[in-house]
């Protein structure tokens, strides 16, 4: 599948929240390390430090530059930061449901690397040793009103204007009552039930395994509807749960790795 990158996003996607951007109330910083156990030292993508594991800054990312920009970062009390490139990363605009504890299982991710906003959302993650750094999803809420319709005002553009198929269109997910999906190449695409708006999500072959992301798809539709101008629960996104209490978890400190 080729189509659309999150650089190049359709013009669904770039319609994200009808109303205001969801608003986010700082959190104290507290400086938490990645718990051992879900990578070793060895690793190349950490750093050890006094016994604790912290993600390592990309090689080719300034370390003088912007805060997010090749390494994950907290310090905006906002969200966990993290853009592969951007030059001025920012946080995604609100919250939309996502539980990056269920992606991390679901496909198999040991680190998550942070959040970006660039005409949608984008979560990354870093795969196993032999992947590249950064592996992504990316969410937005469509303008169209239905599943239905938001899946076949997408199906058109790429059917015309990518794939050169007039008959391209989504189907029904297996497994997941409601939702729709296609792909083209080594992209996919899926519309998704259970908020007052669709949510579109996007993601490449080597995201997730389609058994892994039609879990991700369950969580996201069983997420509780965040309401345009509603503080965040958690700097990480966990779909509406709110951060642990356990101070030694790893959702806190501008440098932990979830």
């Amino acid at each position: 599948m080729i189509a659309r990158s999150p650089l190049l996003p359709s013009a669904a996607i770039l319609l994200l929240l009808a109303a205001c951007p969801q608003q986010v109330e700082p959190s104290p910083q507290t400086s938490t390390p990645l718990k051992r156990g879900e990578v070793g030292a060895d690793d190349p993508r950490v750093v050890a430090d006094t016994g604790d594991l912290y993600p390592a800054r990309d090689e080719a990312s300034d370390p003088s530059g912007p805060r997010g920009t090749g390494a994950p970062d907290e310090t905006n009390g906002v969200c966990r930061l993290y853009a592969p490139k951007l030059p001025n990363p920012e946080c995604c605009e609100g919250d939309l449901g996502l539980d990056v504890d269920v992606v991390k299982q679901a496909c198999g991710y040991p680190l998550y690397l942070g959040e970006s906003f660039h005409a949608t959302c984008g979560y990354f993650f870093a795969g196993d040793e032999s992947a590249e750094k950064a592996k992504w999803i990316r969410l937005s809420v469509t303008h169209e009103p239905t599943v239905e319709a938001a899946a076949k005002a997408h199906d058109e553009r790429i059917g015309y204007r990518v794939a050169n198929d007039p008959n391209f269109h989504s189907e029904p997910v297996p497994g997941v009552e409601g939702a729709l999906w296609s792909s083209h190449e080594r992209l996919h695409w899926a519309f998704l039930p259970g908020w007052s708006r669709p949510r579109q999500l996007t993601w490449r072959d080597d995201s997730c395994s389609n058994e892994g992301i039609i879990e991700v798809m369950k969580q996201l539709i069983a997420a509780p509807e965040v309401p345009a101008g509603a503080p965040r629960k958690s700097m990480i996104p966990r779909g509406g749960r709110p951060a642990p209490a356990d101070a030694a978890s790893a959702d806190s400190g501008p440098t932990a790795a979830g």
